[in-house]
């Protein structure tokens, strides 16, 4: 006797265990299936601002509460005092369905000083939730930066899920 219910139906022998094995695995490779297949486009890129307000539970006054603003289409960047750059993305997949991703900010050949180290990061990643068909903002911010913090060179804004790299932008930053 297989540990598989089985009987006999007809002189053939029916094993009903592997059969909802199968089933199982059917609906468990559809349900990964679909988890897996998103992707994302660039909805615009360049240059932001933010319009709104200042947040009024930071104490520092710099965070604002609002919606970037594309002010300019472009890939180079200058290195200066006051500029947001980035770029905005949608993920396309199951419309309202909340998916975990990474945003990474690679820095230019040198790095970005680490007050906490006292050494320079390649890079800096975050991990967040997006919903599928909402515009989302990967941005960095010059506005209060000290000038070390503004690094030239090329630097790469990246948004992953898993091991998958979904979207991706390059921007150059310049000397004023």
């Amino acid at each position: 006797m297989c540990c598989f219910w089985n009987q006999q139906i007809g002189g053939r022998r029916v094993y009903l265990g592997t059969f909802f094995a199968s089933i199982a695995y059917i609906f468990i490779f559809q349900a990964v299936f679909a988890q897996t297949y998103i992707s994302a486009h660039v909805d615009w890129y360049g240059i932001y601002t933010i319009s709104g307000r200042p947040e009024p539970n930071d104490p520092s006054g710099k965070r604002y509460v609002g919606s970037p603003v594309a002010a300019e289409t472009t890939d180079r960047i200058p290195g200066k005092e006051g500029v947001r750059f980035g770029f905005s993305y949608t993920l396309s997949g199951e419309k309202g369905v909340n998916v975990t991703v990474k945003h990474v900010y690679r820095f230019p050949a040198g790095g970005m000083p680490d007050r906490v180290s006292g050494s320079s990061r390649s890079a800096v990643e975050q991990t967040r939730e997006d919903i599928i068909a909402e515009p989302v903002l990967i941005g960095w911010s010059f506005v209060g930066a000290p000038p070390e913090d503004i690094v030239i060179g090329e630097w790469s804004l990246e948004v992953w899920r898993g091991d998958q790299k979904l979207v991706e932008k390059k921007f150059t930053v310049y000397p004023p």
